[in-house]
C-alpha cells in the first residue's frame, strides 16, 4: 500500500505545480495596468493610439510640457476644443525636442 502512495506522489506534485503556475500566469495576464489612461498623459504609445483614432489638430510648438499643458487647458476652458494632448516630438532639423499640442 505504501508503494502505491510513493508512486503517486511525484505525479500529484507535478499536477499541483502545473496548476499553481497556470494560476499565477493567468493572474499576471489579467492584472490591470498601473498607468491609468489620461487625455493629458505624456505616455507616447498611448497618445499615438489615441491620436490615430480620430481627427486631431496639431497646434503650436512648446519648449516644455508645462507650457503645452497650460495652452491646452486654456483652450478647453474657452470651448475651443473638447480634448487635448501634449506630445513630445524630436525635430530632426535642429536636433531638439519640442512639445506639440494636439486638440480634438
Amino acid at each position: 500500500m505504501e508503494s502505491r502512495t510513493f508512486r503517486r506522489a511525484p505525479a500529484v506534485a507535478a499536477v499541483m505545480a502545473g496548476l499553481l503556475l497556470a494560476g499565477t500566469a493567468g493572474a499576471a495576464v489579467a492584472a490591470p495596468s498601473d498607468d491609468p489612461p489620461s487625455a493629458t498623459s505624456s505616455a507616447t504609445s498611448q497618445q499615438d493610439t489615441d491620436l490615430a483614432k480620430g481627427h486631431w489638430d496639431k497646434r503650436g510648438r512648446y519648449d516644455d510640457e508645462n507650457s503645452c499643458q497650460k495652452a491646452g487647458k486654456e483652450g478647453k476652458s474657452h470651448g475651443d476644443w473638447r480634448e487635448y494632448q501634449c506630445k513630445r516630438e524630436d525635430d530632426r532639423n535642429d536636433y531638439h525636442s519640442y512639445w506639440w499640442l494636439y486638440t480634438h
